[in-house]
């Protein structure tokens, strides 16, 4: 697995670096048993790897797939305000208000309430178009900036073959500068926040997900030198925002406690992990 030469970087980074040959041997055995459904019987799978990307062009490639998170959620909000209660009596009362006034002429009645349901889509189609503006504005150099000139965000990855199929961007907290140091020498961090987390569509629900946050526990116990380091996600992370009201947010805020949930059971199952061992 690539890490970034400690040479070239001090403070946090050094301690990146120590902690990636450390986060990828303690998360191989969850990790192994991961595997991708070929395309054909006869052909072999390509290889599934997780690693701390370095070079430019590996984190714009990772990075693309937060970008394209944040756009799909148009869909999800799109089905959120269709189906509202709220709404879809309005749309229903609506088009019954419609039959009824053109009964004597069924195509009449028919064209009348097509025309309401197409204007209902196509106001819902307006309603969820900032999430595409969210993605057309997402920055992916400033937003793994680390904060005051610090060291930028950490960058795992899951690659199927050559393709880039999984993401997470990982912050490390400083401790203060009293506190303890790591293998190298520099200062361990405190704690990890997850700032951004998403598989590419057509691999969710394989599972790739979840070993990525297990990925990133051990690499956050391996950089602040502590098995029992928090790791929790960013407030602000990169599907935070809620650009629709609060009446139709609910999915979102049932996705971020899902999220929660499963990075619960990823510390519970490297806790087991160290148990067992």
């Amino acid at each position: 697995m690539p890490s970034e030469p400690a040479s070239k970087r001090s403070g946090m980074s050094s301690t990146a670096a120590a902690a990636t040959a450390t986060a990828t041997a303690a998360t191989t055995a969850s990790m192994a048993a991961t595997t991708m459904v070929p395309d054909t019987a006869e052909q072999e799978p390509p290889p599934l790897s997780y690693e701390i990307v370095s070079s430019d062009d590996d984190k714009r490639d990772a990075l693309k797939l937060v970008a394209d998170s944040i756009a799909q959620q148009r869909q999800l909000a799109s089905l959120a305000v269709i189906f509202h209660p709220v709404c879809f009596v309005a749309l229903v009362a609506a088009c019954v208000a419609a039959w009824r006034h053109s009964a004597h002429d069924l195509g009449t009645a028919v064209i009348s309430t097509s025309g309401l349901v197409i204007a209902y889509l196509a106001a819902v189609r307006m309603l969820t178009s900032p999430y595409i503006s969210l993605a057309e504005e997402f920055r992916w150099r400033e937003f793994i900036a680390g904060p005051d000139g610090g060291d930028d965000d950490l960058v795992l990855a899951a690659r199927f073959g050559d393709d880039v199929i999984a993401t997470l961007v990982l912050r490390l907290e400083p401790a203060a500068p009293t506190g303890t140091r790591s293998q190298k020498g520099s200062p361990a961090a405190r704690g990890g926040l997850i700032r951004a987390w998403t598989t590419k569509l057509r691999y969710r629900t394989k599972g790739v997900g979840a070993d990525m946050l297990r990925f990133a526990v051990a690499t956050t116990q391996s950089a602040c030198a502590d098995d029992e380091a928090r790791l929790t996600f960013d407030p602000h992370h990169a599907n935070s925002a809620m650009p629709l009201h609060g009446t139709f947010n609910r999915p979102f805020r049932s996705r971020d406690e899902k999220a929660r949930k499963a990075l619960a059971h990823a510390l519970a199952d490297c806790r087991r992990s160290r148990t067992a061992e």
